[in-house]
């Protein structure tokens, strides 16, 4: 059997008028000893046409077709299909420059790194802006016409990074918890039994923290070397009870690993403590976006349910005593605690509508 250095996995869901373009950036990656891996979860668009069409033109595309199973079993599927020394992932509506994983791969071999992080650029199609000549060059050279991009800063050093600090830095935002800008070694998911669990939302997240926990070496690069496109979705159509449960578990699952080591707790509680508190308010968001949206209150109770003990657990000392939280941080974890979030939302809500320049954006691929 041929050595296969980096298994590429892209799970694929009604992306028909993106998927050659992300198909494309891959298949023409300059490292020699890859498996593409593509796994398309009963699409109900042209995207299992295109993709028969592409194992013609190149059959060492490996192509697994199913019913419709979800974006967390897709990524299994894709994880027990791989064969590679090292696992990527690359999202079927995005696409990355042609040398991301010869240089990923390389730095990974170079400074036996079990994860490598690489910064990433946020891709929006806007025919009618303006853009900077720096921008402009980067578009023509991986083919990004009438777009703006923004270089979007995962780490901004070129180096190792330990794991404490990395985790910290995830905790804080800092490192995100998406997988497609990273290359992490096989081995941290069959060693560790690290699997993604049944989410409808963020189940890269929890993964992501799992992977960095478990690393021995973990170096960032900063160069960008993926593009990020950014899409708009329904508010409405976005929100969901399971998706709200599911931040949460993403949350418990972090915690249940700091909590079983007494070093890590005390290094990173007061970290974890912030992640939650941002979670809370992801989901207060997401919760009011719709009611103001539909007037349907109907999901409240549920709602109550899922943040109502981590409310009633928050102490407000520990809110204003934490130096990791923000001001705004701050602000925001005491409209919570305090049950006054819906007043003030209401306000910005009216305030935003009237401002649509300013309008609340959509929860999609957030890390919280």
């Amino acid at each position: 059997m041929n050595r296969v250095d980096v298994s590429i996995i892209i799970p694929v869901y009604n992306v028909q008028e993106y998927l050659r373009e992300c198909l494309d950036s891959v298949i023409k990656q300059t490292i020699n000893n890859k498996e593409i891996i593509v796994i398309n979860d009963g699409s109900t668009d042209k995207c299992y046409e295109i993709l028969k069409e592409y194992k013609k033109k190149f059959p060492e595309i490996i192509i697994i077709n199913q019913e419709n199973r979800g974006i967390s079993e897709t990524r299994n599927v894709g994880l027990e299909a791989a064969k590679g020394e090292y696992i990527a992932f690359v999202d079927s509506d995005d696409f990355i420059k042609l040398d991301m994983f010869e240089k990923m791969y390389k730095a990974a071999i170079r400074e036996k790194s079990d994860i490598v992080i690489c910064n990433y650029i946020l891709y929006k199609e806007m025919p009618s802006i303006q853009n900077t000549d720096k921008q402009n060059d980067a578009k023509k050279e991986n083919g990004a016409q009438g777009a703006d991009t923004q270089v979007a800063e995962e780490t901004n050093k070129e180096g190792y990074v330990y794991k404490i600090e990395a985790l910290k830095m995830f905790l804080l935002n800092d490192i995100k918890g998406y997988l497609w800008n990273k290359l992490q070694k096989r081995e941290l998911f069959t060693k560790n039994k690290i699997s993604f669990p049944n989410f409808v939302v963020c189940e890269d997240t929890p993964v992501s923290f799992l992977l960095l926990a478990n690393s021995k070496k973990i170096y960032s690069m900063k160069e960008p070397l993926y593009y990020y496109r950014q899409r708009e979705s329904s508010l409405t159509t976005t929100f969901s009870i399971k998706a709200m449960k599911d931040l949460m578990s993403g949350c418990y699952i972090m915690r249940d690993y700091i909590m079983k080591d007494p070093i890590l707790t005390k290094k990173l509680i007061d970290y974890y403590r912030v992640y939650l508190i941002k979670t809370l308010w992801v989901i207060h968001n997401k919760y009011w976006i719709q009611y103001f949206e539909t007037k349907d209150k109907s999901k409240y109770i549920d709602f109550k349910k899922i943040v109502d003990s981590e409310i009633n657990s928050l102490k407000i000392s520990e809110i204003i005593g934490n130096s990791k939280l923000t001001l705004k941080d701050k602000v925001n974890a005491l409209f919570i605690k305090t049950r006054t979030y819906a007043l003030v939302f209401s306000i910005l809500y009216k305030f935003r509508k009237a401002n649509p320049f300013r309008s609340l954006k959509p929860f999609r691929k957030i890390n919280p």
